[in-house]
């Protein structure tokens, strides 16, 4: 019989001896540049001294194992491999993670006499998660008060006023789904494994394929936070947020949006708006043959494209392109200088999307 190891004793390698777990939470980890291809199944464990370790599941070996697997639950896992820690979006603090393999064992422990913690969360102070913006070093957790929640863009878009910002695809709707089911809307939102982006001086913390969301007391962290706003004497019942549904984008002629910019309040909307063009400055812009999965420049050969990114021969490309244009009546007696990144054609009429 294996002996018991504790996560914070593990050495690179493969491991016989057999450790105690619980899985916090785990997700797919896809590939955004290959059509969402499904890279692994990761997930976050903890054990009885409060070691949170990342763990992952090779995509050749996510059907052994995901139907197993239970958000809460204990396990008893053995046979998997030690390695170092990738230093890019780290999970943990651990300077290893694991790898399951074919051979690894893993068995629900219904029975368990360990004290094992039900949740950790690494949450950061703003000092910190400024230091940590656009390092792309780690992806830590957060948690707020919510004052504003907004599909900007369909349902794939989510945008939430907190210490967070930016929700996108699957996780937007996930997002948007359980906050249209929750009872009464939530003051309290706590989200994990976040990335935090400056751009333009303005914190954004972004949501990952590990973001998860808790709302008000479904969490003991996120619970403390709902139990020292309601005794500062907010109202438990209701939430301060403005909740914005998905915004019907606004078609203007170039006479009403130069009226709006000129004499309309200042408020966040969105129009389309179309103008011809005039002329093109190529001298100021680009094109390149790309691959039409990684969009990387592809290496010309006799007869085809051998895309080296993706390492592929016979790579489909993609004309791309970058050029400034001049836009005639977007002013009365003035043009706007606007880029366009164009696909495969150039039509002598573009629709532009302004945010002002």
């Amino acid at each position: 019989m294996s002996s018991y190891v504790l996560l914070a004793n593990f050495g690179a390698g493969r491991c016989s001896n057999t450790a105690e777990v619980h899985l916090l939470r785990f997700w797919e980890a896809r590939n955004v540049r290959k059509d969402g291809e499904l890279m692994s199944l990761d997930m976050l464990l903890l054990d009885e001294q409060s070691t949170l370790i990342h763990g992952s599941i090779n995509s050749s070996c996510v059907d052994t194992f995901r139907r197993r697997l239970s958000e809460g639950s204990v396990y008893s896992l053995s046979g998997f491999d030690v390695a170092r820690a990738n230093p890019k979006f780290r999970l943990s603090d651990s300077q290893v993670s694991i790898r399951f393999n074919d051979g690894t064992f893993l068995e629900t422990k219904t029975d368990s006499d360990k004290d094992i913690p039900t949740e950790l969360f690494r949450f950061c102070s703003h000092e910190q998660l400024l230091t940590l913006a656009n390092t792309n070093r780690e992806l830590p957790d957060i948690v707020g008060e919510v004052s504003s929640v907004r599909s900007t863009i369909g349902p794939h878009h989510v945008m939430v006023t907190l210490r967070l910002e930016g929700m996108f695809d699957d996780r937007a709707v996930t997002f948007q789904t359980k906050f249209d089911e929750h009872i009464s809307e939530p003051k309290v939102i706590l989200f994990t494994s976040i990335n935090p982006k400056v751009v333009g001086g303005k914190l954004f913390l972004n949501a990952t394929f590990g973001t998860h969301f808790y709302f008000d007391c479904e969490t003991s962290a996120g619970k403390e936070h709902y139990e020292r706003l309601v005794g500062d004497g907010a109202n438990a019942s209701s939430s301060k947020s403005e909740v914005v549904s998905a915004q019907k984008i606004e078609p203007l002629t170039v006479a009403e949006l130069n009226q709006y910019v000129l004499a309309a309040d200042p408020q966040n909307i969105e129009f389309l708006c179309k103008a011809e063009v005039t002329s093109l400055q190529s001298e100021k812009g680009w094109c390149y043959i790309g691959c039409s999965k990684c969009v990387k420049k592809l290496q010309r050969d006799e007869t085809s494209f051998t895309c080296l990114s993706c390492d592929r021969e016979n790579a489909t490309g993609v004309l791309r392109s970058s050029f400034l244009t001049d836009l005639i009546q977007l002013f009365q007696r003035s043009c706007l200088l606007a880029c366009a990144l164009i696909y495969h054609t150039i039509s002598s009429l573009f629709c532009f999307r302004f945010w002002l």
